[in-house]
């Protein structure tokens, strides 16, 4: 039986005691994966946004979509995005180190988008999400990339789920429901933002 993640999404939510937000992590891959995140987040987390993504080559690349996220949270918190946030967004930057992919990567360098290779870096990456998440006391964390069709969501939500504490809990989503990734499509058109063509490294971009 097939789990809707995007269902206990809307559990958690309305769970949430309006007066004390819970502080999240979302890992975000990109600015435009994030932008119709933000639209179903804001209103109810006291957010941080966490740019963990030692998979995206060149350097270069990794550079623009920082710097297109960090555009995006200057947006938002402006006042000047499609819905307002509950607390102003921080934005978190990992140091880039694309040998730690490589390695973690290896013997899988010549899978097909989407299989042992993925699941690897998807490891990784929301591993240092968690890692962050305990050593500065958030309550949740989650991930932007679930909003993409490419993605397995159900594979990044059991990584999460695996990766959660007592202290530190997943939040479940499935953010290409409710059309998220049009939505993305729609508002990177609106704020002028920059769409990449390739998941991030080298492989895929092959």
């Amino acid at each position: 039986m097939n789990t809707n993640y995007d269902k206990l999404f809307e559990q958690k939510k309305n769970d949430i005691d309006p007066s004390r937000p819970p502080k999240l992590l979302l890992h975000v891959c990109c600015a435009p994966c994030a932008t119709a995140c933000l639209l179903r987040l804001a209103a109810f987390f006291d957010i941080t946004l966490y740019y963990a993504n030692d998979n995206i080559m060149p350097a270069e690349e990794w550079q623009k979509r920082l710097d297109e996220l960090t555009r995006l949270t200057t947006i938002v918190n402006e006042g000047s995005f499609e819905v307002q946030p509950l607390r102003p967004l921080s934005l978190v930057v990992q140091n880039y180190d694309v040998l730690r992919f490589l390695d973690a990567a290896r013997g899988s360098e010549k899978e097909k988008e989407g299989g042992a290779r993925c699941k690897k870096c998807f490891e990784l990456r929301l591993g240092d999400a968690k890692r962050y998440a305990e050593r500065h006391g958030f309550e949740m964390f989650a991930t932007t990339l679930t909003v993409s069709p490419y993605k397995n969501s159900a594979l990044l939500n059991e990584i999460g789920l695996s990766l959660q504490t007592d202290k530190l809990l997943w939040l479940p989503t499935d953010f290409k429901k409710h059309d998220g990734y049009n939505e993305s499509i729609r508002l990177c058109k609106k704020y002028d933002i920059y769409r990449q063509h390739y998941c991030g490294c080298a492989f895929s971009q092959k």
